[in-house]
């Protein structure tokens, strides 16, 4: 059976000291139908300078330049707007991928297409975390439908809001450095909201839920992951984020009776990975006493998490 062509995509933002390595663990890819478009989002520090000196030693990269900066779900739709690759997988500007990633998402999806008719999947991976400096990986993020019953539909989208997680189903991480698709599915689904700096993937991964999309993973860490500070990630930008996708689905939270549950919900959990234990308990007691049937979603998720 001949190999698809794919796509890698790869935004870059001040990232001088590791675009290099990322384009570079593009390059090993064991897939022979490849094309590299790396999107410089209005890079300050050189990096444009580092991709077009790579884009000239090989024909399979093309550079992209934003002249503002306009965000990284900007960069992303920029990507998916210029590729050529029946499969589109995104790869971050300080990453490590395996050589093997495409061809073992590639596999896992077409796998999964043939077992179950799914027109809509999303596919991610396990990824090894880095933290800071250090060069051994602080934990494995393990990724939704790594292993079956994988999950499809509004349950997922419920997921991502924190209102439901049916136990049955293997849940996990998202993210967008871990995410292969069809380039027919981005285009059903529709682009990434560009008003959303942080969470994006999570709208997505939304809107694909609701139209029935499926979610699955390769189970094994395909990405090392490097976590860095960065101030898109500070202060309590990731709680802004997080609220605003819920000002977005706030016809579907409501429907429900849960828009103001689900706001609670993501102030407990803004809090809890700050590690304020007592804050993020309150708000989610609070949430309860809003919505009492939240109550089981919450320990099928505290199950589902130790399981992560």
């Amino acid at each position: 059976m001949q190999e698809p062509p794919c796509t890698v995509g790869i935004t870059c933002f001040n990232a001088i000291d590791t675009i290099a390595r990322a384009v570079e663990s593009c390059l090993v890819q064991d897939w022979p139908h490849l094309e590299i478009v790396v999107v410089d989002d209005c890079s300050t520090d050189g990096s444009w300078d580092v991709l077009e000196e790579l884009a000239s030693r090989d024909d399979r990269i093309r550079v992209i330049r934003h002249e503002v900066n306009k965000g990284y779900p900007a960069a992303l739709n920029t990507i998916v707007s210029h590729a050529q690759g029946e499969f589109v997988a995104f790869f971050d500007d300080d990453d490590d991928n395996v050589p093997d990633r495409l061809r073992a998402q590639v596999e896992r999806i077409e796998a999964y297409e043939r077992g179950t008719g799914a027109q809509l999947v999303f596919c991610y991976s396990n990824r090894a975390v880095v933290h800071g400096g250090e060069t051994k990986p602080h934990h494995i993020a393990k990724a939704i439908g790594r292993v079956p019953r994988e999950p499809s539909g509004p349950m997922v989208a419920d997921f991502i809001l924190g209102i439901d997680a049916d136990p049955g189903y293997t849940w996990g991480r998202f993210g967008s450095c871990t995410l292969m698709v069809r380039r027919s599915t981005l285009d059903a689904v529709g682009p990434f909201d560009e008003t959303f700096r942080r969470s994006a993937e999570w709208d997505m991964a939304i809107r694909g839920a609701q139209m029935g999309a499926h979610f699955i993973a390769v189970d094994r860490p395909l990405i090392t992951q490097h976590k860095t500070a960065t101030a898109d990630k500070a202060g309590t930008i990731p709680l802004r984020y997080a609220l605003k996708l819920r000002d977005k689905h706030r016809d579907y939270l409501k429907a429900r009776g849960l828009y103001r549950a689900s706001r609670l919900i993501a102030h407990s959990n803004f809090h809890g990975n700050g590690q304020r234990k007592w804050r993020a308990r309150g708000f989610r007691a609070l949430a309860y006493l809003t919505a009492p049937k939240l109550i089981g979603g919450f320990l099928a998720r505290r199950k589902a998490a130790r399981t992560r």
